[in-house]
């Protein structure tokens, strides 16, 4: 009798988890799919406006864009930077929310089990006789299931798993994020350092030059309006020289912080020579972003789950069966807990019938939310496009600007070297001598802050195409924080 009462509570369990089983082959509502066609704006282009000939971006493997600057240096940093930045790492917690999220999700395909055992005692005397004590036993198991008759359980299940896939996403973007902050700030560290040793040469040179006129000075060659002229170019670069070197510590304390700490020991900062630009890199096509940028597919897989969120919020205006279990055993003494036993199985089956209109208004609220999800992903994507051709066009305007700069630079020389000719021969104002140093130093800069630029768009046009280096190396983070 015991093994028959045992085998009876087994089977009732067994009969919930079948009907676990069925449900997820069940008869439930599909969601309302936003066509592909829709997703895109109108206009979206198949090239990019100056590259039309373009083909698709062939996959280049494994490897960080910046690898193709070709420095030990930043290859070192950004190392640090992707592992141990701190929008990294809450993005890495984020990520295991939501996974946790998703898995409770998961956990109400299957039925609810509890289980309870209780003893008691109690003690009776009446009327001055002598106290009869009886004691109470007693064990049980209850479950409860929730049949998905209308998916709308498989929907809430199917859109925390979207979600936890458009967190991934996000975890991505921020690696992203962070590897292009990372390298525009040490662009930015090595231009400031440029800056300060042309400053530097433009002073020693200036220093010689003061030397030069107080020596004419007495020969009536140089006058005192001379002398005082140059003491203030003297002066001015010494006072410009003062921001550009306290900007560095400020840009090395930048590149700390994104690499989640308070300082770099001056070995991982060294560099004072700009990078190697090499050729455009492979851009693909326009449509080829939907795959390769992060923040795409992330507002793409939140549609999707605001798409099952409708779907369950329709299947909750539905009846819903739910079936309970329970049984429980109870005696005397410990030795007969299972003499007695009684179990119950019923199924009921509940739906709202008057709700003041709540339970639509959910549903239109969530349709709304999906066309805002649908307006969200549409703008990612018309970003991501205007993203790439801005960097392309800044590139081009900055090589342009650059080479131009070359040209006056060039033509500079020439025209202070005649200066210089004429003023020392006694034929020549000092006042030109002086205006020519001045436009020679300011090209000077120009040129360092146009190879910046150079250097800046690129970055932005690796972070506007994304890429899929952002897939093996968060995949491989996420298997170290959970010990795999």
């Amino acid at each position: 009798m015991r093994k028959l009462k045992y085998i009876l509570l087994i089977g009732i369990v067994g009969i919930l988890c079948g009907f676990n089983l069925s449900a997820c082959n069940g008869i439930g509502l599909k969601p309302e799919r936003v066509s592909e066609k829709k997703r895109l704006p109108p206009d979206f282009p198949k090239v990019y406006s100056l590259y039309p000939e373009a083909e698709t971006r062939p996959d280049k493997g494994p490897g960080g864009w910046w690898e193709s600057f070709k420095s030990p240096e930043l290859n070192r940093i950004m190392g640090l930077a992707l592992n141990e930045n701190f929008s990294v790492l809450k993005g890495i917690s984020r990520v295991e929310q939501a996974r946790y999220k998703a898995s409770r999700a998961q956990s109400w395909f299957y039925p609810e089990l509890g289980g309870s055992a209780g003893v008691g005692t109690q003690k009776l005397k009446h009327k001055g006789q002598e106290s009869i004590s009886t004691d109470d036993w007693s064990l049980g198991l209850n479950a409860a299931y929730e049949v998905d008759l209308w998916g709308r359980v498989r929907a809430f299940r199917t859109s925390e798993t979207e979600k936890f896939s458009a967190t991934r996403e996000d975890l991505k973007a921020a690696r992203l994020s962070v590897s292009g902050a990372l390298a525009e700030t040490w662009v930015d560290l090595i231009e400031n350092r440029r800056h300060q040793d042309l400053l530097k040469r433009q002073i020693e040179l200036q220093k010689r030059l003061l030397e030069v006129i107080i020596l004419r000075f007495p020969l009536a060659q140089a006058t005192a309006l001379d002398i005082y002229q140059q003491q203030q170019v003297v002066e001015k670069l010494k006072s410009a020289l003062i921001p550009v070197v306290n900007n560095q510590e400020i840009l090395k304390r930048r590149l700390a912080l994104l690499c989640g700490r308070t300082e770099l020991e001056e070995k991982f900062l060294s560099a004072r020579r700009f990078p190697e630009v090499g050729k455009l890199p492979e851009l693909g096509l326009p449509a080829d972003l939907l795959a390769a940028r992060p923040d795409i597919k992330a507002a793409g897989l939140r549609l999707k789950a605001t798409e099952w969120e409708v779907v369950a919020a329709r299947a909750d205006r539905l009846p819903a069966l739910r079936l309970t279990a329970s049984g429980s055993s109870f005696g005397d003494d410990s030795g007969s807990i299972f003499d007695n036993w009684i179990y119950n199985l019923a199924a009921n089956l509940a739906g709202p019938i008057f709700d003041g209109g709540r339970r639509r208004a959910e549903v239109e609220r969530t349709r709304a939310l999906v066309d805002e999800r649908l307006q969200n992903y549409r703008e990612v994507v018309v970003k991501a496009v205007i993203e790439v051709e801005d960097a392309l066009t800044r590139e081009q305007d900055a090589a342009a600007t650059l080479a131009s700069f070359k040209k006056q630079r060039a033509l500079a020389d020439k025209t202070l070297r005649e200066a210089r000719r004429r003023y020392l021969n006694g034929n020549g104002d000092f006042l030109n001598v002086l205006k020519e140093e001045l436009n020679s130093l300011q090209l000077d800069h120009d040129i360092i802050s146009q190879q910046s630029r150079i250097i800046g768009a690129r970055i932005n046009l690796y972070q506007a195409l994304g890429g899929s280096w952002m897939d093996d190396f968060s995949e491989v983070k996420e298997r170290e924080k959970n010990g795999k």
